[in-house]
């Protein structure tokens, strides 16, 4: 009798495990690295200029409640092949920009594009051509504008921000770059910097 009653002990608390097992878990959705390694969106051999942007300058509004924002004018000095500075699917695709998607989570939005050759839903990797050049500026050459950033749900704001899509709260990160092979650097506001062709650095560079 004893013996009966432990096995029956042992099938309810397997059985009990079990159905335990096939409660759907909470999935936590942390915040992406932020020290992901981006490369500039050009061409080996290509020298930029990096300007800081402000919301005023890319036109957005006030009330989009952006958090840390930070995007990158990169200007060259002819017109410039522009391609993908990480890996990640095409979300969207307009005229003038390319929005891409990463597998963490993170968006980097490229602006300011001529002859966009991205097409939405495409996968690109590293590397890959989006456009064929960047829009004209005042001084003969051409920019591209960068942003890279993460969404997070905020019920508490009203239904302005992303352009009324829905409710969002942006946090804009400065990204890692690696202008020189494998060597990370974060831009600098008027600092000209040079796509390598090399995959190797120098320690102290």
């Amino acid at each position: 009798m004893k013996r009966t009653f432990l096995l029956i002990s042992a099938l309810v608390c397997s059985l009990l495990m079990s159905a335990q097992s096939l409660v759907p878990q909470m999935v936590v959705e942390e915040t992406p690295q932020t020290d992901v390694l981006y490369r500039l969106p050009f061409e080996g051999g290509v020298a930029c200029v990096a300007h800081s942007l402000t919301t005023v300058r890319l036109d957005m509004a006030r009330n989009y409640n952006l958090v840390d924002f930070c995007a990158w004018e990169l200007s060259t000095s002819e017109a410039s092949v522009v391609v993908a500075p990480r890996a990640g699917v095409v979300e969207s695709v307009t005229d003038s920009g390319v929005l891409i998607r990463h597998e963490d989570g993170l968006y980097t939005r490229l602006r300011a594009l001529v002859d966009v050759v991205a097409a939405e839903g495409q996968s690109v990797e590293k590397g890959d051509v989006v456009a064929l050049s960047g829009s004209e500026n005042a001084n003969g050459g051409c920019d591209v504008w960068m942003e890279v950033f993460y969404i997070t749900p905020n019920p508490d704001y009203g239904t302005d921000a992303l352009g009324g899509k829905g409710l969002h709260l942006t946090h804009y990160i400065n990204p890692v770059f690696s202008s020189r092979g494998k060597c990370k650097v974060q831009l600098t506001n008027g600092n000209s910097y040079t796509v390598k062709a090399r995959t190797w650095c120098w320690p102290w560079e």
